[in-house]
């Protein structure tokens, strides 16, 4: 599975001898939390780092408020946990072990696995469209895979989107709502600490080309399987590595 990026993004910080929060009534709260999250998907707020709300308001440069309301949120998405109680309880960053990356990457891969059934249903012209699509992104995966030095950052974007042709393809709203509630967590595994078990990709390869091979045959209960078999054996490989 892709994989930790080598390149990390700078937060935005205030500047020196002006408003200590330049961006205050400019930014959005979800930009906030968007910022924030990247923080901790990418690693700049590593597992087990406490995380205050004054000193995240200065990091990003903005007022305690917008950055209250982003800790609010990604307590509720997982990424970050109760750290202390409290009239004001503390909050870290979300720990990571093996038995938490199996049972996401199951998770994802039950959800993901029901939506291929609807294959069944699919157009013969739609689902030729489908295998075309996701052949000419696993081309595009197996190139950045083959890269040296291995671009992680663009690793990561080619394999998230072999997975998003399927989901686009089939996936209804109330799926796609409960895929997005798991998407930062899997993405901050998938950054971090999927490296080790690259470069070799062979796995994933076989994987995915199973997955192909069932969608060009419009066979919906072998492209489940196929799915599930990706995404759980995904989830031992990592765990093994962590």
């Amino acid at each position: 599975m892709p994989a930790a990026s080598t390149h990390r993004r700078r937060a935005a910080t205030p500047r020196a001898g002006g408003d200590p929060h330049p961006e205050h009534g400019l930014i959005a709260p979800a930009d906030v939390c968007a910022r924030v999250r990247q923080l901790i998907v990418r690693g700049d707020l590593p597992p087990g780092a406490r995380v205050a709300e004054a000193e995240l308001a200065g990091k990003l440069g903005v007022s305690r408020t917008p950055a209250r309301e982003a800790m609010r949120r990604l307590l509720a998405e997982g990424l970050l946990v109760p750290d202390g109680g409290g009239e004001r309880p503390r909050l870290r960053v979300a720990p990571v072990g093996p038995d938490d990356v199996r049972q996401l990457y199951e998770a994802a891969g039950a959800l993901e696995g029901v939506v291929m059934r609807g294959l069944t249903d699919l157009p013969a012209p739609e689902r030729r469209a489908l295998a075309k699509t996701m052949r000419d992104r696993e081309r595009a995966f197996r190139r950045a895979a083959r890269a040296r030095p291995i671009d992680y950052d663009a690793l990561f974007i080619r394999h998230d989107a072999f997975h998003r042709a399927m989901m686009d393809a089939l996936a209804g709203p109330a799926t796609r709502v409960l895929l997005e509630t798991l998407r930062p967590r899997l993405d901050r595994y998938e950054w971090l600490y999927a490296p080790m078990i690259g470069p070799d990709f062979t796995e994933t390869y076989a994987e995915h080309a199973a997955i192909i091979r069932a969608v060009a045959a419009g066979d919906g209960p072998a492209a489940e399987r196929a799915v599930r078999r990706n995404w759980f054996r995904g989830g031992k490989r990592l765990a093994a590595a962590l």
